[in-house]
């Protein structure tokens, strides 16, 4: 290929990049703040919580509510999609991890032994969907056999309250985020109770992590509105973003591609990235300040669980 046709087509492909548009559209709300998001795997439903104490799950392609599921005795921090698509973990400040039917919306099972609030929650993604991982801020990240309702384990190294933990694709690992401004990886393996390695760059609370589809990357955002790209499982820095310009609850990556990123702040601003230039490829304001984000494997929905109640769409034009 010469140089010209080289030219061109990087040419148009950041014209593509860069002439994506999404409107906004307000699909419901909560009684209280949103806190978290969570898509499942064949972007039919997304999944939201709030300080209301309630989930809701809402139909992606027709924008409307499906059910709101009652149970937890304080705010719902997290929660996660299993990876079968057939049950929905969350995490709240009444101390217990919750397991339910997403069509049903009945509770299949109380994980009780945090001491402190569950701040984090995630299934793990295989169809059998066989474990959840919890962390909380009395400073441990947990392993569940959820349905036989029992601890499999309890992993202890941050010394400071954790904030949220993530499940890596390929099942083999665990990685928790704390206020101690580390991330720790953990083995899945039961018996393994020591971090395989923690990774240290960040100067500020380490407030999420999630590996990408692929498991080969991590990223995590801080309270100061940074963003990291690691390399996994070798946990080499790759890449450092000075994101936003107030703190970032929440990131994610985009199935199709496994490399571009959103991530949403309480600058109110939405953003996707590429992951491993650094490259903004577009931004959005929504108005509002955001505390969780997620979107379909294409890209062309964005899920937003917003400061004023409220769950929106981007919806690519």
């Amino acid at each position: 290929m010469n140089s010209i046709k080289i030219i061109l087509l990087v040419l148009l492909s950041i014209s593509t990049t860069f002439s994506v548009e999404y409107e906004m559209i307000t699909v419901g709300a909560h009684d209280d703040e949103v806190l978290g998001v969570f898509v499942n795997e064949d972007d039919s439903r997304v999944a939201t919580c709030s300080l209301d104490e309630t989930i809701k799950i809402w139909d992606i392609p027709n924008k409307s509510e499906l059910i709101t599921i009652k149970g937890h005795l304080g705010q719902v921090n997290n929660l996660s999609f299993s990876g079968n698509d057939k049950w929905l973990a969350s995490g709240s400040s009444d101390h217990t991890v919750r397991v339910w039917d997403v069509v049903s919306g009945e509770q299949l099972k109380v994980l009780k032994g945090h001491t402190d609030q569950v701040i984090g929650v995630y299934f793990s993604q295989d169809d059998s969907s066989t474990f959840v991982a919890s962390t909380s801020f009395d400073k441990t990240v947990k392993l569940w056999d959820w349905r036989l309702g029992s601890e499999i384990k309890t992993l202890r190294d941050h010394n400071k309250p954790i904030n949220n933990v993530a499940y890596s694709y390929d099942g083999k690992f665990l990685a928790s985020c704390s206020d101690d401004k580390t991330i720790k990886i953990w083995s899945t393996d039961l018996t393994t109770k020591e971090p395989l390695i923690t990774l240290i760059g960040h100067k500020a609370p380490v407030l999420t992590v999630l590996y990408s589809f692929d498991s080969k990357k991590l990223v995590s955002s801080d309270q100061e509105g940074v963003i990291k790209v690691w390399s996994m499982p070798d946990g080499r820095l790759l890449k450092t973003i000075k994101a936003h310009n107030e703190l970032i609850q929440d990131v994610s990556f985009a199935y199709n591609d496994d490399r571009t990123i959103v991530s949403a702040s309480l600058d109110k601003k939405v953003k996707l990235w590429d992951s491993l230039t650094g490259e903004l490829l577009y931004e959005f304001d929504a108005g509002v300040e955001v505390w969780s984000v997620d979107l379909i494997s294409d890209q062309s929905v964005v899920v937003l669980g917003c400061a004023d109640n409220s769950v929106r769409f981007l919806v690519k034009k």
